[in-house]
């Protein structure tokens, strides 16, 4: 019977632990990454490759001096300082899952070898390449009133485009974990190598 007990009091004392933050935050991107270069990998299935922006060092909310002045510059950056929200951030969740701070330009995709006869060995996939991920940039500029929907997450618009037609809007407030690629082989051709150029930032 005293085991029993025990246990229930540590059970109670386990579920009273809190499991969440509150912030009342004028910003809309709690958290922002650095990002120094590009890691490629195939997927599970070989259906496409993810593309992970790898870095180090973050900038969020709930930081203090020198690190939250630059996450503030950050915001201010993209003009996202009229959010005025309570925002609760659960441990567990991704609500401080950090945005790559540098905002693309363009993107680039090639095959070490030949991939058809309009394109060889060196030359741009971008009209056959696609990337997909997220951004919650039209959110922001629309005065944080237009979501993509109202279900959770409508904040985060899908990116999901030939990489020829990415715009820059499509590439500002990425996640650092980066998105996913995908390029269609040629009927019959074996499974060529890629290369990811390391996009220019603004």
């Amino acid at each position: 019977m005293k085991k029993l007990v025990l246990l229930l009091c540590v059970l109670s004392a386990v579920g009273c632990v809190k499991s969440y933050e509150d912030y009342y935050t004028r910003s809309f991107v709690l958290s922002y990454g650095n990002m120094r270069g590009i890691s490629v990998a195939m997927t599970d299935f070989g259906l496409g490759y993810s593309v992970d922006f790898v870095g180090e060092g973050e900038w969020d909310i709930a930081m203090s001096g020198k690190k939250k002045d630059f996450y503030n510059q950050l915001c201010e950056k993209h003009n996202d300082v009229s959010y005025n929200r309570r925002v609760r951030v659960y441990f567990y969740d991704q609500g401080l899952n950090p945005r790559c701070f540098r905002d693309f330009v363009n993107l680039e995709v090639w095959s070490s070898a030949d991939w058809d006869a309009e394109h060889p060995a060196g030359t741009s996939l971008n009209d056959l390449a696609r990337f997909s991920s997220n951004t919650p940039w039209p959110y922001i500029q629309s005065g944080y009133t237009q979501k993509y929907h109202e279900q959770l997450n409508g904040e985060y618009y899908p990116v999901d485009k030939l990489i020829s037609e990415l715009t820059p809007d499509d590439m500002t407030l990425l996640p650092r974990g980066g998105g996913l690629f995908s390029v269609c082989h040629p009927a019959g051709a074996a499974r060529k190598a890629y290369a990811f150029r390391a996009p220019d930032s603004r």
